[in-house]
Parts: structure tokens; C-alpha cells; sequence
């Protein structure tokens, strides 16, 4: 699956609602920080879980020489 404003929107309201003010009585700064930090890390793990890369690579050394031989490829990677 692609990344998806479907799939991340839902996710980052969760983790907001998991942050309990009532944990951070008087203390808007840090209540305020524990929403930034959960929206931060819904966004890591849609990227890390839905992200996908793909690379060109323009030529390949240590293979057969010659032109067109030895590249261009074409390949996947994930995030981390």
C-alpha cells in the first residue's frame, strides 16, 4: 500500500486522542509536547510501514563492461 492521507489522517487523530490532558494538569507546554511527539511518531511509522522507494541506478561496477551491459538497473528499497 501506498502512503495515503486516508490512512495517515486517522492515524495521527488517534494518537492525539491517546494523549490524556489529564496527565499534564498545569502544564500546557509539556501537554502540547506530548501531542507533537505522538503526531511525530504516527508520521514515522506511516513512512517507515507505507513509504516505498524506487531507484535508477545509472551504471553498476564489479559486472560485465561494455555499453548497456552493465546498467542501466532498476531496483526497491525500504525506509529506515
Amino acid at each position: 500500500m501506498a502512503m495515503l492521507a486516508a490512512v495517515l489522517g486517522p492515524a495521527l487523530k488517534a494518537a492525539v486522542h491517546d494523549v490524556n490532558p489529564a496527565d499534564y494538569p498545569g502544564d500546557p507546554a509539556g501537554y502540547s509536547d506530548a501531542v507533537y511527539q505522538a503526531m511525530a511518531g504516527a508520521i514515522i511509522f506511516h513512512v517507515q510501514t507505507y513509504g516505498v522507494v524506487a531507484v535508477t541506478v545509472a551504471s553498476v561496477t564489479g559486472v560485465t563492461t561494455g555499453i548497456n551491459v552493465s546498467g542501466p538497473g532498476t531496483g526497491t528499497g525500504t525506509i529506515t
